[in-house]
């Protein structure tokens, strides 16, 4: 599953639409859409925003694991 993908099932879970994500992030809709699409992708301050929007960890929304050293 891709960054945009977490993004587009976590916005439905919520039932909201990408004008309204994108208000709460004081953002254009068409911005908040590349994201989904994975046309473009948010910077550091955006992801920390959306992870607390969606009451997910940063981790989740970038698919981050562990990885041994």
């Amino acid at each position: 599953m891709t960054f945009g993908d977490r993004l587009r099932k976590l916005r439905k879970q919520l039932d909201m639409t990408q004008e309204q994500i994108a208000k709460k992030l004081n953002i254009v809709r068409s911005t908040y859409a590349y994201y989904e699409t994975g046309k473009t992708f948010p910077d550091f301050d955006t992801v920390v925003r959306l992870a607390h929007l969606f009451n997910v960890t940063t981790d989740y929304l970038l698919d981050a694991e562990p990885t041994s050293p």
